[in-house]
Formats: C-alpha cells, sequence, structure tokens
C-alpha cells in the first residue's frame, strides 16, 4: 500500500518531518462527526455514543425515603439529643412500595430500606439501636438522636431538569443504569460508522494455507479488522485482492460509496512501488505525512469523494502503533465521541536510555505493580517487525526526542486495554 498527499500538491523537495502533535492535530481537524442516529432500547445501547443530552425530568428519589431498616419517628423537641432512654410507640408498618399514614407526635412507624418517611415523621434510627419492649408494641432508643438522621431526602441524587448524561458519551453499564433511574427507557445514539478494509501483496497469503518461499502470513489484516471491532466499527472486509491498479481502484470505488472511511495497511513509505498511491490520488486527494516516531513515521491522510482515507504503514508493529495514536482518535472522533485522545498516565522507567534519539520513540512494556509509584519493564527487542512484543506488552511508554535517562525517569505511559476502546 502506498503513499500519499491530500492536497496532491506533489514536490519533489524531501518533506520535513511532522512532529506526533502537529499530525494529530492536522488528523482531528480533518475528522467529521458523523450525523447518523438511531433510537435504541437501554439493553441495546451499552458502548454506544449518545447524540444528544438526557436530562431528567423527575427527582430521584421522587420522594423522601428511609436509607436503612429501622423506625421512623415524630421527635418531639424535647426528645431531640437528650441523653437516656427514649420510648415511642409503634403505630405502622410502612414496606418498600407502600405508603404509611401521618404519624403522631412521639410515635414510630416500623419501615425498611427505600420506603417513603410518613409525614410527622422527622428522623429515622436503624433497628439495631432499638429495643422492642412492651410485647413488642413500643420501641426504646438507649442513645441521643437527631433530627433527619438517616432520611435520604427527595432528590437528593438528581434534581429534575439536571442533565445527567452528555452528548458524546460512550455508555457505560453505570450510564444505563442512571437513564433508567429517571425512566428514561430508549436513547437516541449515533450510527456506527462503516469502515472499509481491504489488503495488496502478491507476499501475502491467508493463514491456514502452505507458506512458500517469499511469502508471508497476512497478520495485519486481522490486527486491522480486530481492532475496528474493539472500536464499535462495521467493518466492511475487502480481504486480498489483485495487486494491480485496475483492482485497487475498483476496491476503492466500491468503499467510497458505502463507508464513513477506507484504511489499508503498508505502501505509505517514501519511494515504495505499488498501487495504492496513485489509485487514491487519481480517485481523490491525498497526503503523506513523515512523523517524527519510532515504530511508523509514514502515514497518509485522504479523501475520496466525502470518504475518509487512512493509509498506516506496512510493518505489523507500526501498524498496530499508528492505529492506536491516530487513527483510534480519529475514529473515536468520527463516531461522535467527546473523550477521542488517549490519556497517559506517569509511570517510573525501570530501565536507562543512553542513547538519544531524533525520533520521539513509543516502547512496549509491562507495568510491574507491585511497587510505588508503578514501574515498566521494556520488551528486549523493539524492532517493528517484532508483533510478540505487543502480545508481552501491557502498554506503550512514550520517551521524547533527544532524551537521555537513568532507571527512576517518569514518563508517560499509556494502556493498550484503554486505547483499544
Amino acid at each position: 500500500m502506498n503513499n500519499q498527499q491530500t492536497d496532491c500538491e506533489c514536490d519533489t523537495t524531501p518533506q520535513a518531518l511532522l512532529s506526533i502533535d502537529e499530525a494529530l492535530e492536522l488528523l482531528l481537524n480533518s475528522a467529521k462527526v458523523t450525523r447518523s442516529t438511531q433510537w435504541l432500547g437501554l439493553d441495546d445501547a451499552l458502548n454506544k455514543i449518545l447524540a444528544v443530552d438526557i436530562y431528567a425530568d423527575i427527582f430521584v428519589p421522587s420522594f423522601d425515603n428511609s436509607a436503612m431498616d429501622g423506625y421512623a419517628l415524630n421527635l418531639k423537641e424535647e426528645q431531640i439529643n437528650i441523653s437516656g432512654g427514649t420510648t415511642f410507640k409503634i403505630t405502622d408498618r410502612i414496606p418498600a412500595g407502600s405508603t404509611g399514614n401521618t404519624l403522631a407526635s412521639g410515635c414510630a412507624a416500623r419501615l425498611f430500606t427505600g420506603a417513603p418517611i410518613p409525614k410527622g415523621a422527622n428522623t429515622v434510627v436503624m433497628q439495631e439501636e432499638c429495643e422492642l419492649i412492651e410485647d413488642e408494641s413500643s420501641i426504646e432508643i438507649y442513645r441521643p438522636i437527631a433530627l433527619n438522621e438517616n432520611i435520604r431526602p427527595m432528590g437528593n441524587d438528581i434534581q429534575s431538569g439536571d442533565v445527567i448524561l452528555s452528548k458524546g458519551k460512550q455508555l457505560q453499564p453505570q450510564d444505563i443504569a442512571l437513564v433508567a433511574s429517571v425512566g428514561v427507557g430508549k436513547l437516541e445514539v449515533f450510527n456506527k460508522i462503516k469502515v472499509g478494509v481491504f489488503f495488496t501483496g502478491n507476499e501475502l497469503i491467508e493463514p491456514g494455507k502452505s507458506l512458500q518461499q517469499g511469502q508471508i502470513f497476512n497478520s495485519n489484516r486481522y490486527a486491522l479488522v480486530a481492532l475496528l471491532n474493539k472500536l464499535d466499527c462495521e467493518v466492511i472486509n475487502l480481504g486480498n485482492i489483485k495487486d494491480t491498479l485496475g483492482a485497487t481502484c475498483q476496491a476503492l470505488e466500491k468503499l467510497k460509496s458505502s463507508c464513513n472511511l477506507i484504511i489499508t495497511t503498508g505502501g505509505v513509505s517514501v519511494g515504495e512501488e505499488d498501487h495504492i498511491k496513485p489509485a487514491v490520488e487519481k480517485l481523490g486527494q491525498l497526503n503523506l505525512w513523515r512523523i517524527k516516531m519510532k515504530p511508523g513515521k509514514p502515514l497518509a491522510l485522504g479523501c475520496i469523494g466525502d470518504c475518509a482515507f487512512i493509509g498506516l504503514p506496512g510493518n505489523p508493529v507500526s501498524a498496530m502503533v499508528t492505529f492506536l495514536l491516530f487513527a483510534r482518535p480519529f475514529i473515536k472522533k468520527m463516531q461522535g465521541a467527546s473523550n477521542y485522545l488517549n490519556i497517559p498516565f506517569k509511570v517510573a522507567a525501570n530501565f536507562d536510555w543512553h542513547r538519544a534519539k531524533p525520533r520521539r520513540e513509543f516502547v512496549r512494556v509491562r507495568l510491574e505493580r507491585t511497587i510505588t509509584p508503578m514501574q515498566v519493564n521494556q520488551y528486549p527487542k523493539q524492532g517493528s517487525d517484532v508483533l510478540s512484543s505487543m502480545v508481552w506488552a501491557d502498554g506503550l511508554v512514550e520517551i521524547p526526542e533527544e532524551k537521555t535517562f537513568k532507571q527512576g525517569e517518569i514518563l508517560n505511559f499509556y494502556p493498550l486495554n484503554e486505547m483499544m476502546l
């Protein structure tokens, strides 16, 4: 696959390397948020992205209720915070889901967690602090009692009119529970974006077939499709196509009308001979960026009609890392997500970095969780062909350009599990 430039201003002078921040800004500025939405029931809304703000039109709870099993009291003024035993006659029993009678002064009502506080009651005492007396017709309490103990007031959780979830939120189980608590039964969410993929290269064969001299198994196909599925994209996979300009143009034409985005891997480094670059330039626009990073460097961005195009590098680690750092936030923004950037946290390096490098490096590392602050160990082989390093690692640590350091240096760590959501 090939190198590309989006205004098609193909210059013969070498292109300056872009910083990661510059490239990401350019990429995200070109992302178009989908406008396609649908209504889904709550059982089907998990991991979908909200297309509108959700407002509460009720108070939660909608009535004052008990925070525990116990007794609601109509506490007289002279009974507040006095020491010694205080006696209350039990005049009512209120299970959850029912409404009690007005509670007279100096009386108690047996009630249970979530039950409405009856009129006249002004505090609740847990059952373990009450002693039943007089054939269980009364209770006695031997500690000082304050007003409004263990009462959850109306609107304690949510006020009517509150925005409880904002547009762009990717729905988690707790979000779905929250909207259910205000009586919302359906949600307007963004539809899945459609991402088309295909793969060229006479050297690529499918797993399960016999490997001949000079051939390699096409791992990038399965990595890319799996990554897109993790991001809840609808994948249109044309598989391996003939390595000709005509077949490449035909594949792009087929995908452009039905997809929001096309992604390919390979053939985007300067000077490579393949058909992706001329095919995209023939049908649309293309920009090739050389990014000041390792693994990676070549990245292509373009469009064919209204369909965006991203070309990732071909080495398996480079393809995965550039997908996570660039394609993922691009896709998340297209999906309508408000939080689309990769967010690192700080860790300490459990290794030295002796030689300053001209490119920012993303080193495959594994967390040592038993040490505070958490440390990371690097995989011994960091080549862009070493796919086993991505299986061993649980994250990428970011090493700035022209940097040397000793063990203990604090660095940015990007967890792989969070970069695949």
